[in-house]
């Protein structure tokens, strides 16, 4: 009867140390293993907090900025079939800059739907700035307005200054921040299809989602990832928003500062794979 007493009393300290109790301390470590992000947040879609690691830490969103992008697209466009056109200048400076590019060719007339999951999956900053023209007519007025949304949303740690990420001194924000922007946005039904889409084919184009390619299988413990959106620069570091599944609990995870490169191991995948199965 004691040995019986003594094995329950280890079960109930075995899950909350390494289950979803031992999250609440705020430590984010799984297991007793840290997880290799510099800040992260995990959320509820209720935005109830579940657990964080300097959540309100200045950083950079790197490609995460493109979630502001795509929300404010969609709010201020009627029927995302429209023409729109291919900015040419800013494509040509972006080429030249090494961004991440969808593929979009300058000047080309495509469709805003077609934009925004060039924007989403591949992470094009040609997509970018030509929604950013396409909406507000330049990219500086289409910045202004992502700033008055972040404001709108009490993103009072955030401010942008361009539309596809790429770092800058002025442009920062915060990981809970961006976990608020991002349960935001998951809101709008077609967001929602861009964010967990796993690759887009029209007669044109064919996108790929990066998220779905380098997080590998995504069945999880009791669930599985939906989608999500990456993010890096040398400052940033490894960065990603997703959106999982678990015992039929929707859940949103912001990491941003993990080591490494595109060449290297996926440590944001590693952590979001790490939190997700630990739920």
């Amino acid at each position: 009867m004691r040995l019986r007493k003594g094995l329950v009393v280890l079960a109930i300290f075995s899950f909350s140390v390494f289950g979803y109790h031992f999250y609440r301390n705020g430590t984010f470590e799984v297991g007793l293993k840290p997880i290799h992000s510099q800040a992260a947040i995990l959320i509820d879609t209720t935005g109830k907090t579940i657990a964080s690691k300097q959540k309100n830490k200045k950083i950079k969103p790197a490609s995460l900025a493109k979630i502001m992008t795509a929300i404010i697209t969609l709010e201020k466009t009627d029927n995302i079939y429209n023409i729109a056109t291919v900015d040419t200048d800013k494509v040509i400076q972006l080429q030249n800059s090494g961004a991440s590019m969808a593929g979009f060719q300058p000047g080309d007339q495509v469709t805003v739907r077609e934009l925004l999951y060039g924007l989403m999956l591949p992470s094009g900053a040609d997509a970018a700035v030509s929604l950013a023209k396409h909406v507000s007519g330049s990219e500086e007025t289409f910045v202004e307005e992502m700033n008055q949304k972040a404001k709108e949303l009490g993103m009072n740690r955030t401010h942008f200054t361009n539309s596809y990420g790429l770092d800058d001194k002025e442009q920062y924000t915060t990981v809970a921040d961006l976990a608020l922007l991002t349960n935001y946005a998951l809101k709008n039904g077609d967001f929602r299809a861009i964010f967990t889409s796993k690759f887009f084919q029209d007669d044109q184009f064919v996108f790929y989602s990066t998220v779905f390619e380098k997080f590998g299988e995504i069945s999880l413990r009791n669930g599985e990832l939906l989608g999500g959106k990456t993010g890096y620069t040398e400052d940033a570091g490894l960065c990603l928003a997703s959106l999982a599944v678990i015992d039929g609990q929707e859940y949103i995870l912001v990491s941003v500062g993990a080591k490494g490169n595109h060449d290297t191991e996926q440590f944001n995948m590693t952590d979001a794979k790490m939190i997700y199965q630990s739920l």
